[in-house]
């Protein structure tokens, strides 16, 4: 891959990223307070939800690497 398409790789990526994040942490801060300041989830189930992403990112790494 060359300079070029790693750099529009690499921004894209980060744009996509931070705006998914932006959102799932605009949906958290909506949903508390919608529920009078409650925090809509629990430790156990945000720890699975971060499992889940890394998971995900395991399973993106793996099709990345292997050849058509």
């Amino acid at each position: 891959m060359n300079q070029k398409n790693k750099t529009i790789t690499l921004i894209v990526g980060t744009l996509l990223g931070a705006f998914l994040g932006y959102r799932a942490a605009l949906n958290f801060i909506e949903t508390s307070e919608e529920n009078s300041g409650k925090i809509p989830i629990t430790a156990s189930q945000g720890l699975q939800v971060g499992l889940t992403a890394v998971n995900a990112l395991k399973q993106i790494g793996k099709i990345s690497r292997n050849p058509r």
